[in-house]
């Protein structure tokens, strides 16, 4: 990111120190049955497919909060699915989080490509480019018969660090002026998370 916003010395800098203290979480969809490598995805249970004539999800739309999010999946096609905005193949907002509105575009498989892992960009990563770089939406719709692993990896800030748009990136958009571009709001990540995660769950029932 540094790279493509050109951004000076001072400036990897200062956000180096809002990632100094980050840290890796990793969550693996199931549980272990057996620690040996080999028999790995033989035996962690992940998603189980929906029932056939089930208009539900697996795990609903949703954008991932931190910085990065690099996932690792079984080989299950037809599973995870990307939100693709303004396309020309009509419109299907099914699912659609409240703050998306109804943006027009399309849900599209993201199906796993062998020895690649899959990166989502994250919500602190839309900010601090002021929406150079957009947060993935996207969701789970499994109906294959198998159960579906899956293991991300998410990287995220500082608890207690300020995430607000880089002056990188308001050089490159002032270059550029767009009269309805909005520049994003600072959070500070840690309130911004325990925000996300009680309105998830403040029913006893995750919306994901």
């Amino acid at each position: 990111m540094a790279d493509g916003l050109g951004m000076t010395s001072e400036e990897r800098e200062d956000l180096c120190r809002q990632v100094d203290d980050s840290f890796w979480v990793m969550r693996a969809i199931g549980h272990y049955i057996s620690l040996c490598p080999r028999d790995f995805f033989n035996s962690v249970p992940g998603y189980p497919p929906l029932p056939n004539d089930h208009d539900g999800f697996s795990c609903g739309a949703h954008k991932d909060y931190g910085c990065l999010t690099f996932l690792y999946t079984d080989p299950t096609p037809a599973a995870l699915q990307v939100f693709t905005y303004n396309v020309d193949v009509g419109s299907d907002v099914s699912d659609l989080p409240a703050e998306q509105g109804t943006q027009a575009g399309s849900w599209i498989n993201a199906d796993p490509i062998p020895g690649c892992v899959v990166c989502n960009i994250g919500e602190m990563w839309e900010i601090w480019t002021n929406g150079l770089y957009k947060s993935t939406l996207h969701r789970v719709v499994h109906r294959s018969k198998n159960y579906r692993v899956s293991i991300p990896f998410f990287f995220e800030p500082n608890f207690n660090a300020r995430i607000e748009p880089l002056a990188a990136a308001l050089r490159i958009q002032a270059d550029k002026p767009n009269p309805g571009r909005k520049e994003y709001k600072s959070v500070v990540y840690g309130d911004f998370l325990l925000n996300k995660v009680g309105n998830n769950f403040a029913d006893g029932k995750g919306k994901y």
